[in-house]
C-alpha cells in the first residue's frame, strides 16, 4: 500500500493479491515527485502490465503513466511507456496534461503482419510540441521521425517507414 499525501488530502493506491507471484496481482512503488509539474511519480505492476500512474498535486487526480514519463516543453502533453509482458518492445501513449489519451502505438514500426521494422531511440518533443525520435531501422540506418495529427485528426509518425 502506498499513501500520497497531495495538497487537498491524500490518495491511498492498494497492492492486490496474490502478492508474492510474478505477474498476478497489483504492486505500487513511489518513484518520486516533481516540483515543477506537480505530480508524485509511481510505477504499476497489474498482473502483466508494467507501467506507472501519476498523482497531481493539486487535484489529488489520479493520472495515466508508465514505467518512463516524458513530458512536452510546454507540459500540456506528456508520452508514457509500458511494457506488456510478451510484447517485442513497449508501447507508448500520448496523453494530455489532464490524462487524457491522445494515441498510442509501438514503440517502433511493425509491418502489417506485426514485424518490428525499426525501433525508436532518443524521444524528444520537437518546436510545435510533438513527440520525435530517432528510428533505427533493420537496415542499419536512421531516420528521424515525428507524430503528427492529419487533417482528419489521425496521428500518424511521418515520415512513413515501410518495407
Amino acid at each position: 500500500m502506498i499513501e500520497v499525501g497531495w495538497a487537498g488530502g491524500k490518495r491511498i493506491l492498494k497492492d492486490k493479491p496474490p502478492y508474492d507471484e510474478p505477474l498476478d496481482g497489483v504492486r505500487w512503488t513511489y518513484c518520486g515527485y516533481n516540483a515543477e509539474l506537480k505530480l508524485h511519480m509511481l510505477l504499476k505492476e497489474d498482473e502483466a502490465l508494467f507501467t506507472g500512474a501519476l498523482v497531481d498535486d493539486v487535484t489529488g487526480a489520479l493520472l495515466p503513466g508508465g514505467q518512463k514519463v516524458l513530458f512536452s516543453k510546454n507540459a500540456e502533453y506528456y508520452l508514457a511507456y509500458e511494457q506488456p509482458d510478451g510484447q517485442d518492445g513497449e508501447t507508448i501513449k500520448l496523453y494530455r496534461r489532464d490524462g487524457t489519451l491522445i494515441w498510442e502505438g509501438y514503440n517502433g514500426f511493425l509491418s502489417s503482419d506485426g514485424i518490428v521494422l525499426a525501433n525508436f531511440d532518443s524521444m524528444h518533443w520537437d518546436d510545435h510540441d510533438r513527440p520525435q525520435a530517432i528510428a533505427h531501422l533493420n537496415d542499419g540506418k536512421t531516420q528521424t521521425v515525428t507524430l503528427t495529427e492529419g487533417s482528419a485528426g489521425k496521428w500518424d509518425w511521418l515520415p512513413h517507414i515501410s518495407k
